[in-house]
């Protein structure tokens, strides 16, 4: 009785994975050192995702925002993409500067600079390619994140992402 349950736990399994290939999308996440040496090659923005593993919003993001088929495909096709945790203790480097774990926030240093002090969990830093970072607090929905994606591609620096915004029409479904 006890293998027929497990073959049947492990059928259920294979049917609920075979069926939803997207489901998973661990593969949008990069790592900082895959990002810093692609960076050398091609210029894009970079979105940096800051979580905490506590955060129930960070999750939820996860699950709807950036599972979304049209936020996934664009994200892939024009940004490099990093996954942070905002309390990491590791280091990490970027722009000859090393950053690493505040023990008086305890949060982590790289955080705290890309949110220019605006720490709430999650937080969304979109680095351009001249550096500059651009942190947006809070949990984003999918039309809004398809405004602040498709800014950083097609009207930054020329235009102001409240310029943008206006005239800005959401088509991601």
């Amino acid at each position: 009785m006890q293998k027929v349950s497990l073959l049947i736990l492990f059928i259920v399994f294979l049917l609920n994975t075979s069926f939803y290939p997207l489901h998973n999308r661990k593969d949008l996440w990069q790592s900082w050192k895959t990002i810093q040496e692609s960076g050398r090659l091609e210029k894009r923005p970079v979105i940096v995702d800051i979580y905490a593993d506590w955060c129930v919003y960070c999750h939820k993001m996860d699950a709807t925002t950036y599972k979304n088929d049209s936020v996934y495909q664009y994200l892939k096709e024009h940004y490099y993409r990093f996954k942070f945790n905002g309390e990491s203790k590791d280091t990490l480097e970027w722009n000859d500067k090393k950053f690493a774990w505040n023990r008086n926030y305890k949060l982590h240093d790289f955080y705290i600079y890309l949110a220019n002090g605006n720490l709430a969990f999650p937080s969304t830093a979109i680095i351009t390619p001249d550096g500059q970072p651009f942190a947006t607090a809070g949990f984003i929905e999918m039309n809004e994140m398809e405004s602040l994606l498709k800014y950083f591609v097609t009207a930054y620096p020329a235009i102001s992402f409240e310029e943008f915004n206006r005239s800005f029409k959401p088509s991601w479904k």
